[in-house]
């Protein structure tokens, strides 16, 4: 499938789910069993055209609306339950120096093993303008979450993994020290630029220096938030991962990180470098 036509395929599946309702008539957009229900409330915000207001509640008790149009939230008009919530609601319209507060607060409605729900109402006041405010795309990004992700794609990716592991070749390759280092092994010369920070191999690098120093840039900034998206999807938190991130550096490139024993990786993958990254991750772990 051409990837320009995942966006339009995930709204016309997101329409064709039946929806469930809680208690109150609000609509359920993540159970228990999601494993990230962050995602999904910016998927909601991401849907929102049209100036609405979205209050998203937890069964676990907090509560935040957001005035949202045109993709951007516009400003957050109520928080219930939720600590640190005074400057976004302070602030007239939410500008980048908000970002990193409405992250944190976004976080701790959308948590992981609680439902979370969603309903809808007029906005509070003009949405018109929607040049102003967040764009959900960027909040996205920095939380490394993919907007047009859906039930189907996690089904297929779930899929393929299976079947690569059972067929991860053995090419002869001796691979020697700890779990990141066997990786990077692996990988070869398809890791065009790596980092690890922390850990036996603190500091080592690969690959260009400019590469090298937007990756480092990127860690400094953003360790923190990186661990928590890596505990989403981690079997234990703290465990060791592997993901390919949503962004470039380079056109035609992707990024990966991985993580082990506390020390992070991230480095730059010629190429889409799903697969390649797959069996090479697969087969430093055994």
């Amino acid at each position: 499938m051409n990837k320009s036509t995942l966006p339009i395929v995930a709204r016309l599946q997101s329409l064709q789910t039946a929806a469930r309702f809680a208690p109150g008539k609000e609509r359920v957009i993540a159970d228990a069993r999601d494993r990230n229900p962050l995602a999904q409330l910016l998927r909601e915000a991401n849907e929102t055209m049209l100036g609405r207001s979205l209050r998203f509640s937890s069964e676990g008790g907090p509560s935040l609306t957001l005035d949202v149009a045109g993709r951007r939230v516009l400003r957050l008009s109520a928080a219930i339950g939720l600590a640190g919530a005074e400057a976004c609601l302070n602030a007239e319209t939410l500008e980048d120096e908000n970002k990193d507060d409405l992250i944190k607060l976004l976080q701790a409605v959308a948590v992981p093993r609680h439902e979370l729900r969603v309903t809808s109402g007029p906005i509070g006041r003009g949405g018109e303008g929607v040049s102003v405010g967040l764009p959900v795309a960027l909040l996205a990004d920095l939380l490394l979450i993919e907007l047009n992700e859906d039930a189907a794609d996690d089904e297929e990716t779930a899929e393929v993994v299976h079947e690569a592991v059972q067929e991860i070749p053995d090419d002869g390759i001796e691979l020697t020290g700890d779990l990141l280092a066997r990786f990077t092994q692996q990988l070869g010369d398809t890791l065009v630029a790596s980092i690890i920070v922390d850990g036996d191999n603190d500091g080592q690098t690969s690959g260009p220096e400019e590469m090298v120093s937007h990756l480092q840039g990127f860690l400094s900034d953003e360790r923190e938030s990186l661990d928590r998206q890596l505990d989403l999807v981690a079997a234990e938190p703290g465990g060791p991962i592997c993901i390919l991130l949503g962004a470039t550096l380079v056109e035609g490139h992707s990024l990966v990180c991985a993580r082990s024993g506390g020390a992070i990786l991230l480095g730059v993958i010629e190429g889409d470098g799903t697969k390649v990254v797959l069996l090479a991750w697969n087969r430093a772990l055994r």
